[in-house]
């Protein structure tokens, strides 16, 4: 295993597939034009996104997804913070009037923050016990089914 996987306690292969997937899915939407602004920084307006999938979303009856969908909603991954100089992980608020949709996007982003901005690194010692594997697992459950709701954003995805 290279040495930089080695305090990261998700399998090197799983990093790689959450990342290609997520990558080309924020691609996709900001190629149909879910954008946060016409004027500025090209960023994926996932909440946007999420809301109009909010019906299609809600009509899924894949067992897998489900699954993904509750734990992402039940057990959302924390939030790495600064508090008096220290690095730590709070609960996320959910925010209320927010569909399901919404919220379980913003759990799928916020697994890719703490993963690609060095939050999910572990010192020697310590164990998530495959809560991240999880987490990675799952967000990549919801990112996979989510494409097929938007025929605009499929067709870009599968560019």
């Amino acid at each position: 295993m290279n040495n930089e996987f080695r305090h990261l306690h998700v399998a090197p292969e799983l990093v790689c597939e959450f990342l290609a997937v997520f990558s080309r899915m924020e691609y996709a939407l900001k190629a149909a034009q879910y954008l946060q602004t016409n004027d500025g920084d090209a960023k994926a307006n996932w909440d946007r996104f999420a809301n109009s999938i909010s019906c299609g979303f809600e009509r899924i009856e894949d067992d897998k997804f489900r699954e993904a969908v509750d734990y992402l909603s039940e057990q959302p991954p924390r939030k790495q913070v600064v508090r008096e100089g220290t690095l730590r992980f709070e609960e996320r608020a959910q925010e209320d009037g927010q569909a399901r949709s919404q919220q379980v996007l913003l759990s799928v982003r916020t697994v890719r923050n703490n993963l690609f901005h060095g939050g999910k690194f572990l010192a020697d010692g310590e164990v998530d016990g495959g809560r991240d594997t999880l987490l990675v697992r799952h967000s990549l459950t919801v990112l996979r089914h989510c494409v097929e709701l938007d025929q605009e954003v499929g067709t870009h995805y599968q560019q």
